[in-house]
């Protein structure tokens, strides 16, 4: 014999031995989904009945699976999967199974026993009954002996068989824990939606509606391949339970699409690009909705699948651009995006048998998402905060006159205005207007650097002589005003005598420095006047009565 007969033969010998895997005991079962324990076939063109699989198990006509979690692509054959157990004890055992996938059409769940009775469970979605849960789950009784588990998975849906079978103990744990985190996960989620979708209501920004339909898509979307949905929200619609993957992902995408431009604000950065992105979005609608109106499922979740990978890659790439064009809040998107991009490489990664598959590896994805919310939602609080410092700033500089700092004539007629009419049962206000004496030869003879250094050290001498509770503007020009919330008639002249003092006191540096400032202040108290510009009228009448007198005095109306 040959050498390459003989390892012919020992492949031949180990293939039959791995074909005849030994049956494993209830106790040799992992708490985890089943991997490497099952013997998988393909379904060629004819469908198989569980006795023709059964015979084909018993013929080596199962190949070993391998280390990972079943999976086969969009489209692929129907997948038998067989498992063979043994109960070595003498009493019956439980096992609860469990496939944790809401994604498949038909599943038959098959369970011979040493004398080849067989019993038989049926679920899916097309096999879907009200009073199901939301994944396959069935209770099995093992009596003492020999037992083979067939399993047949069929429909255009990725193949993915996560299969627990464990103890009714263990099947409990893991779905109590499955609770916790469900309610901990949606509890997130709804809080931010309803909070930011309340904000839309109230401000109008739009931002804030598609951050709402971009978590209520997600959380649509989750609810449908979690098998929520089908539980709780459409458990008789089965044309939807069929539909609804491709259609909730497809929406997922374009309203996270369509929150990016917003936010980030392409439209302003890159008009075409933001042109592409919406044609983008349009296009993902237009696809889905021929392929269910063409009732093809094959394409949609093709075209379901490759429009997330391309969403994947686009949000980052969103965000890196809006950052490298100095806007503040696309670190936090950029973050966001690259979350949700490694919570779905790492389910990808456990799927693909690549790293250990648990809760957490398995369940990434909703991890990823779940920050990348967290996340969007603090962008766009920085975001409002951000834009609300720059409207208070707009106002501010709206109403403060750029040069001396204090309010203008705009803003302090407006200020006087709101205060004289939530004021108008109290009639002890005054009004002081100042006016500097000839301003107009300092300009003249000393330049108007010299008389700006003159208006703003006297905006400063106005401000510190009159009290905190007091309102001072510039009026216009070398016009100055001063609004005395509560004033007598002996407190109002005090402090219109300080102010004058003070300004006739101001000293300047050179060339200014023999300069003697004075100004004209005219006092007016109100007396019942019914309107605020009444008092303005009869203080700036009394001003120029200061100035005809000569200047650098104190008049009262």
């Amino acid at each position: 014999m040959s050498l390459q007969q003989a390892l012919g033969l020992l492949a031949l010998v180990l293939f039959s031995l791995f074909a005849h895997a030994q049956p494993l005991t209830p106790d040799e079962l992992p708490g985890d989904p089943l991997s490497r324990e099952w013997m998988y076939f393909i379904e060629s063109d004819r469908r198989m009945s569980p006795v023709d699989a059964k015979a084909a198990f018993e013929r080596g006509r199962f190949a070993p699976h391998g280390k990972k979690i079943p999976s086969l692509g969009i489209g692929a054959p129907p997948l038998w999967l067989a498992l063979p157990l043994q109960n070595p004890s003498n009493t019956d055992v439980q096992l609860i199974f469990e496939l944790a996938n809401a994604w498949q059409d038909e599943l038959a769940l098959y369970l011979f026993d040493q004398s080849d009775r067989m019993q038989a469970w049926y679920g899916g979605d097309v096999n879907a009954r009200a009073e199901d849960g939301r994944f396959m789950r069935q209770s099995l009784w093992l009596p003492p002996g020999n037992h083979l588990l067939l399993l047949r998975v069929s429909g255009p849906d990725p193949r993915l068989v996560p299969v627990y079978l464990t103890s009714p103990q263990q099947a409990n744990l893991r779905n109590r824990i499955e609770l916790l985190s469900y309610g901990f996960l949606y509890g997130g989620l709804f809080a931010l939606l309803g909070y930011n979708f309340i904000l839309f209501l109230g401000i109008g920004r739009r931002s804030y509606f598609y951050y709402s339909l971009f978590l209520f898509s997600f959380i649509l979307l989750n609810l449908s391949y979690t098998g929520h949905g089908q539980f709780w929200f459409w458990p008789g619609l089965s044309h939807w339970r069929q539909w609804s993957h491709p259609m909730l992902m497809t929406l997922y995408c374009v309203s996270g699409l369509m929150f990016a431009l917003r936010f980030l604000g392409i439209d302003k950065l890159r008009p075409h690009l933001s042109y592409i992105v919406l044609g983008l979005a349009v296009l993902m609608m237009t696809v889905q909705g021929v392929a269910m109106t063409t009732d093809d499922r094959e394409l949609g979740l093709i075209f379901a699948f490759d429009f997330v990978y391309i969403f994947t890659l686009l949000m980052p790439l969103l965000g890196i651009l809006a950052w490298l064009h100095g806007l503040p809040t696309a670190r936090l998107f950029l973050l966001a995006s690259l979350s949700t991009m490694v919570g779905s490489c790492t389910t990808g990664l456990a799927v693909e048998g690549y790293i250990s598959f648990n809760q957490w590896t398995y369940r990434a994805a909703e991890i990823g998402m779940f920050i990348d919310a967290m996340l969007l939602a603090l962008a766009l609080a920085a975001q409002f905060r951000q834009s609300e410092q720059e409207r208070v700033l707009a106002q501010q500089l709206a109403a403060t006159d750029p040069l001396t700092g204090i309010a203008n004539r705009r803003a302090f007629s407006e200020q006087l205005q709101r205060l004289w009419h939530l004021d108008s049962q109290r009639r002890c206000r005054a009004l002081i207007m100042i006016d500097i004496d000839r301003f107009k030869s300092i300009n003249d003879t000393l330049g108007h650097e010299v008389g700006d250094k003159v208006l703003t050290d006297i905006a400063r001498v106005i401000r510190y002589s009159i009290r905190n509770r007091d309102q001072c503007g510039r009026w216009g020009g070398e016009e100055f005003v001063v609004l005395l919330a509560s004033a007598s008639e002996e407190e109002a002249g005090i402090i219109a005598e300080r102010i004058r003092h003070n300004i006739e006191s101001l000293s300047f540096p050179a060339p200014a420095n023999k300069l003697k400032v004075t100004a004209s202040v005219g006092v007016c108290l109100d007396e019942g006047h019914s309107r605020h510009e009444d008092i303005l009228r009869r203080a700036d009448e009394a001003m120029y009565h200061a100035k005809d007198a000569g200047g650098n005095r104190v008049k009262l109306a």
